[in-house]
Parts: structure tokens; C-alpha cells; sequence
């Protein structure tokens, strides 16, 4: 399993676009194969800074994901949307529990 975290802070101008391009991206991607989890979260104190949380299944299947048609459309737009770098990280997973 691969979990990734990428983080980033839009222009404050161009927060609802961002907004409404990323969350354009939740469907498609929950409905490909080997996606367990996409999430599009802002953060709480500062409006402009993002979060995507996914689960793949595989680094196979994340490759796939940026082949995407929808993926493609949302990369060539994001860098005019956003402000500073941002920081994408990709963890291996072997296995997963529950902590109770």
C-alpha cells in the first residue's frame, strides 16, 4: 500500500478555483482501481493551505492516477493556482491495524 500527502498553499485569489478544481477530482479518482482513499482537506487556521490524502493500493496504481485524463487537466492548471512550493510525500506501507 502507498499513502501520499501533498500539501500546498494556494494564492488567496485563486482559492475557490482551487477549490472547485480539486474537489472535481474526489469522484473520479475514489472510482479508480486501486484507489482505498482520496481526500481534499483545507486546513482549519489558514484558508489558503491544502492537503491531499490518498491510499493506493500500489505505486502501480498511483502511476496510473497520473495518467488520468482528469489528473492531466488538474496538473497543468495547479502551478498557476498555487503560492510557494509545495511538499508531496509518498510513504510504502506493508501493513495496517487498528488501534483501539
Amino acid at each position: 500500500m502507498l499513502i501520499l500527502i501533498a500539501k500546498f498553499r494556494t494564492k488567496p485569489e485563486r482559492r475557490k478555483q482551487m477549490m472547485e478544481m480539486s474537489r472535481e477530482m474526489l469522484e473520479p479518482s475514489r472510482s479508480e482501481e486501486g484507489c482505498i482513499v482520496y481526500e481534499f482537506l483545507q486546513d482549519t487556521f489558514n484558508p489558503d493551505s491544502f492537503t491531499f490524502y490518498e491510499k493506493w493500493r500500489s505505486r502501480r496504481d498511483l502511476d496510473l492516477h497520473f495518467e488520468m485524463p482528469h489528473f492531466e487537466k488538474f496538473a497543468q492548471i495547479f502551478p498557476e493556482l498555487i503560492e510557494g512550493p509545495e511538499s508531496v510525500v509518498a510513504y510504502e506501507v506493508s501493513g495496517e491495524s487498528v488501534i483501539a
